[in-house]
């Protein structure tokens, strides 16, 4: 016997459930509540009789190609407009009807707390949804985010602008390498006008210019670095070093050994520095040149992710003006990424200006 669950009553339209007293026609075989048919006292569907075909259940509602139907649910948690009849987020795999606060992982967590403004339209079809494109499965997991789903737009839609004829895309497609950290910080510094400290532009200032293919401000911040050092180098070794060992003599101090001076012996260089006040600049010429490099460093961690901002929109803006260049998107991705031979070739320069004290003295 076929299972009507769910079915309606010819007659009163009401579904059958199970364990309603269910007659069916013998002649075409469509079913009835025992009450309706009754009531009828026939079976109500004469035409098929007299064609002599048998009575079939109605096909299932189609669902709904997502492609065409009106986008008009916002993720609770990344806020992607979904289609009207989706029960997960096309995005992160979040229940619609929930909360954000119920779906919060990892993930989740730290797009929402690196940027409250996370939107995406959703990636191309066909992408591998655990490493770049990212469509994660939109069953399971009670409607959560796996906690290994990454996006590497880092909850940045890439059809957002970031200015005049660019793209949060156009600009992933230069930095490729690190977009999860830098595309979230671009919108972050365009919606409010503010830099972000960057501790790799800090640490390394013209070497992570140049890594990130800035050459320009990458070789200007390098070469000022670069003079400052060896600044630095020449005159601990040529200036403060001689004139300290100068004062140690002039107060009897023997300079062969590596003692500390007493109380005494500091109150007499003190006096000895106090007659001549340009011994001083003398004296802390090296650490006023370190005082130079931290500086510049300072300045570039709190500047450089606006620089690499404004150069990623340069770049992308040429590319699409000059139109000569073929494909936009291949000459972007030629562009684009770092420059890896140029930061084994800073290393090896760094080791070698490390040591050249070491060969002085």
């Amino acid at each position: 016997m076929l299972d009507y669950t769910g079915i309606k009553c010819p007659v009163c339209g009401v579904p059958f459930r199970s364990g309603d007293d269910i007659v069916v026609c013998p002649e075409c075989g469509a079913p009835y509540h025992r009450a309706c048919y009754q009531e009828k006292g026939k079976c109500i569907f004469d035409d098929l009789h007299k064609e002599g075909k048998d009575w079939q259940p109605p096909a299932p509602p189609k669902a709904p190609d997502p492609r065409t139907e009106i986008k008009d649910q916002e993720c609770p948690v990344c806020g992607t407009l979904n289609a009207h009849s989706a029960l997960f987020c096309n995005r992160c795999g979040a229940s619609l009807s929930g909360q954000p606060q119920q779906y919060r992982n990892s993930n989740t967590a730290r797009n929402q707390e690196n940027s409250a403004y996370n939107q995406e339209t959703p990636p191309p079809s066909g992408s591998f949804w655990g490493f770049g494109g990212f469509t994660p499965p939109q069953t399971g997991f009670g409607g959560a985010v796996p906690p290994f789903a990454f996006d590497s737009m880092g909850g940045v839609s890439p059809a957002e602008v970031l200015d005049v004829n660019v793209t949060f895309g156009d600009a992933s497609k230069l930095v490729k390498q690190n977009t999860a950290y830098y595309m979230p910080v671009f919108r972050y510094m365009k919606q409010t006008g503010r830099n972000k400290f960057s501790f790799m532009a800090f640490l390394f200032s013209g070497a992570w210019m140049l890594y990130r293919k800035q050459y320009k401000w990458g070789a200007i911040v390098t070469a000022i670095m670069f003079a400052l050092y060896i600044g630095y180098l020449c005159s601990s070794v040529f200036v403060a070093n001689p004139l300290l060992m100068d004062l140690m003599k002039q107060i009897g101090m023997d300079t062969t050994q590596l003692v500390y001076p007493s109380n005494e012996q500091m109150i007499a260089i003190t006096q000895i520095l106090m007659e001549d006040p340009k011994l001083y600049l003398y004296l802390f010429l090296p650490w006023l040149c370190l005082l130079g490099m931290l500086i510049v460093m300072i300045i570039i961690g709190i500047r450089g992710n606006k620089m690499y901002m404004r150069h990623c929109i340069r770049t992308v803006q040429q590319v699409k003006v000059s139109g000569n260049d073929g494909d936009p998107n291949m000459t972007l991705d030629s562009k684009g990424g770092v420059n890896t031979s140029i930061a084994i070739c800073l290393f090896v320069c760094y080791m070698i200006v490390v040591n050249i004290p070491l060969w002085l003295l």
